[in-house]
């Protein structure tokens, strides 16, 4: 119910993907494209931020969720950016992966649905969120505005990107906080549409922000966690207090809330624990 790394709707092994080339798009950040008769019934879900559980040719075996970059219908091709943190078993397959090695993907899924009439966009993201950022751009109308925040490690990890909307970009290093600079940003008038993609303890603040403070309408607004900080840590925290998290959700239920007012329950409640 939280706000928590998201996988694909459906996690199944559907598609063998094979590796056709790589290529650097920044010094951390390896885009892989994909191809094979095994993508031949591969169906994009139509959204710019859609991602697909990638199994790795590893032992013991190893999946994570990663967002499509591009497909490629006319070439049935597909590529993947895996930024290289140096650690972890699909960064490490990623930075040495070769032509001719196969991985197995799900099918897609996506979350990014704006308003039908949207008069502005708003983007907030970090490192590994900037492959979704790039493709919502890139497919973006030619007459929308879209602020970008987006927090990298190093300055040369920052990327251009083509698109046909006014886009305007506020990078910042790992030192600074997304969930201040989100809130020092005024915001347009008009009908907008805010996404975040962020590590999954920032996505519940940003979104307490968003709801609580800002007043945003859960259908103009999108956050989600890519990731968590020291998920292993974090899991054995999260064990121990458990029964505390379901007994806010239960409670939230039980009075007949509804969904979001039910997440906002269990966002306090991992926010009490200090999760």
């Amino acid at each position: 119910m939280s706000v928590v790394e998201t996988p694909p709707k459906d996690e199944a092994p559907r598609h063998q993907a094979t590796v056709t080339r790589a290529q650097q798009v920044t010094p951390l950040m390896r885009r892989i494209t994909f191809g094979g008769a095994g993508l031949s019934d591969f169906e994009t879900s139509g959204s710019p931020d859609e991602r697909v559980l990638v199994r790795f040719p590893l032992d013991p075996p190893h999946a994570r969720s990663y967002t499509i970059r591009r497909w490629l219908p006319s070439k049935n091709e597909l590529e993947i950016d895996f930024v290289l943190h140096g650690h972890g078993g699909a960064a490490l397959w990623a930075e040495n992966a070769q032509p001719g090695e196969a991985v197995h993907l799900s099918t897609a899924s996506g979350w990014f649905e704006p308003p039908a009439e949207c008069d502005w966009l708003l983007l907030v993201a970090d490192h590994a969120a900037l492959p979704a950022v790039g493709r919502i751009l890139e497919e973006a109308p030619g007459s929308l505005p879209i602020r970008v925040i987006a927090q990298v490690p190093e300055p040369s990890e920052q990327q251009t990107f083509t698109t046909r909307a006014h886009a305007h970009y506020r990078w910042i290093d790992e030192a600074d906080s997304l969930l201040s600079e989100l809130a020092g940003t005024l915001l347009p008038p008009g009908e907008g549409y805010i996404w975040c993609a962020v590590e999954a303890a920032t996505a519940r603040r940003i979104r307490t922000h968003l709801r609580r403070t800002l007043k945003i309408p859960a259908t103009h607004m999108h956050v989600m966690g890519y990731w968590r900080e020291d998920k292993l840590r974090w899991g054995r925290r999260y064990a121990a207090v458990a029964d505390r998290i379901d007994a806010a959700m239960g409670e939230a239920m039980m009075a007949g809330k509804d969904f979001e007012s039910i997440r906002d329950a269990v966002d306090d409640a991992m926010e009490r624990e200090g999760l």
